[in-house]
């Protein structure tokens, strides 16, 4: 495990932290790798942090500038007084890039709860977003979302039974491959759980992907993997759905890979990302 807490703290120490204070002076923390070409905002999932996007920061900075931040609630940032709806969420995003970059131009890629916020973040950021790309995306009102029955860790009493609860929930859940479900990604699964201060599903409740993207004309991706269990109706069925609601919508499938995608099978990931980016 040290090695592996090692390998985090690397990855962590090629970023530049900044941080941004909302109106409410909440602080956010913002983790950005590379200097140069377009901008790449990375949302993580509930429950998580920067560190879902652990395999892809440094592959990406080669080519885009990558600003993780880690949203309100979750990992290194300070959780709101109060729980806001997702438009108040969304909208404190889009004022902290806004000062975060000089009122550049980025690109959002939202992961699972991520996908949620970005797709309300479009609306107010307005002609500051060029793209946004939906990863592991299931939240509209016509796909039925079901969160698989999860073990406790909480309840956890040693380490060894920690580590069985985060590899059953990564298995029920996030990961497809059970034998992807390494050190490593057990390891992220408890730092990011640990560090997680809010519950995601409080603040997407109101979500409305209809209403916040019917008006915008940015293009559109969805990237998914083929046995994304949070798609309960399964991928075909899900494509249809989201085709229906945004004609010019792109897939990218996954082969062989559960809803964790940009760990699961981060090189492909990349390269998809690379795809419709450059």
């Amino acid at each position: 495990m040290e090695q592996i807490n090692k390998q985090i703290e690397t990855i962590k120490n090629l970023s530049e932290q900044k941080i941004i204070l909302s109106k409410e002076n909440t602080k956010i923390s913002f983790r950005i790798w590379g200097q140069s070409g377009p901008i790449l905002v990375l949302l993580h999932g509930g429950y998580g942090s920067w560190m879902h996007f652990l395999k892809n920061v440094e592959e990406l900075s080669k080519n885009f500038q990558v600003i993780v931040p880690d949203m309100p609630g979750f990992g290194e940032s300070e959780p709101f007084p109060k729980v806001p709806n997702l438009d108040e969420y969304a909208q404190t995003l889009v004022d902290a890039l806004y000062s975060l970059t000089n009122g550049s131009n980025y690109n959002i890629i939202g992961f699972s709860f991520g996908s949620a916020i970005g797709s309300h973040m479009i609306k107010f950021a307005g002609d500051k977003v060029n793209r946004l790309t939906l990863v592991g995306y299931n939240r509209t009102g016509n796909m039925p979302f079901k969160r698989p029955k999860m073990i406790s860790w909480r309840d956890a009493k040693t380490e060894e039974e920690l580590n069985a609860a985060q590899r059953h929930n990564l298995s029920v859940m996030m990961i497809h491959n059970k034998e992807k479900i390494d050190e490593m990604a057990i390891n992220l699964q408890t730092l990011n759980t640990r560090g997680t201060k809010v519950r995601s599903l409080e603040i997407v409740a109101s979500h409305d992907l209809p209403n916040r993207i019917l008006s915008i004309s940015q293009p559109i991706d969805i990237i998914w993997g083929e046995f994304d269990v949070t798609l309960i109706k399964g991928i075909d069925d899900a494509q249809s759905r989201m085709k229906e609601l945004i004609p010019d919508v792109r897939f990218h499938i996954i082969p062989n890979s559960g809803h964790w995608i940009q760990f699961e099978e981060y090189d492909k990931f990349n390269s998809t990302i690379e795809k419709i980016y450059l």
